[in-house]
């Protein structure tokens, strides 16, 4: 059985995991680091610590897969054309401009546009949730545990009561805002 080389005319194969030496050295000096917080840490931080390394790792590393085979993408192509023993990438990407009138879509819906459905009153809506959360946060963390809070666990309550008002109202008023939007096309479309 004799082996068969690439030729000089044949495309390398695209490498999507090529790291350096720097890189490598980078990344086992953060988990060592992120070990060592683990290993000195006491109560729930080593789980928080743990969890937060595997949710940014898991982000960062979906993101540089995701970059690489975007600016790979073309290469795979040549490379996979070009080397009749690979099956051919299905389906096969269109490179011939056109335009989208062309394509006979139908008409699109105000729904796909990519700006704002919702006017100025929102800031109004969302700052009146923050200021709504931190006075419920503020009055209802003493009264639910008494004498035992601290000044600075009130102020942390106080402020996460804040934010998760802000949040709930920005929640409220995009749903809202954008139901309605689907409703008045819905009823324009009816009648």
């Amino acid at each position: 059985m004799t082996k068969t080389y690439p030729s000089s005319d044949q495309p390398k194969q695209p490498q999507l995991f090529r790291f350096g030496l720097r890189q490598l050295f980078f990344v086992v000096t953060l988990l060592s680091v992120f070990c060592a917080l683990m290993a000195t840490t006491e109560g729930g931080w080593p789980l928080l610590i743990g969890a937060g390394t595997l949710l940014v790792g898991a982000h960062v590393l979906g993101n540089l897969i995701g970059t690489r085979l975007r600016d790979a993408s073309a290469d795979v192509q040549a490379w996979r054309a070009k080397n009749p023993q690979l099956n051919a990438d299905r389906p096969r990407v269109n490179t011939e401009p056109y335009e989208i009138e062309d394509l006979g879509l139908p008409p699109c819906t105000p729904l796909a546009n990519r700006g704002s459905v919702v006017g100025q009153w929102r800031y109004w809506l969302v700052a009146s949730g923050a200021i709504l959360g931190a006075i419920v946060g503020g009055t209802l963390i003493p009264w639910a545990i008494g004498p035992h809070v601290s000044w600075p666990g009130w102020a942390a309550g106080t402020i996460s009561c804040t934010v998760l008002g802000t949040w709930l109202a920005f929640l409220a008023c995009s749903f809202s805002t954008i139901a309605r939007h689907a409703w008045r096309h819905a009823s324009e479309e009816g009648e």
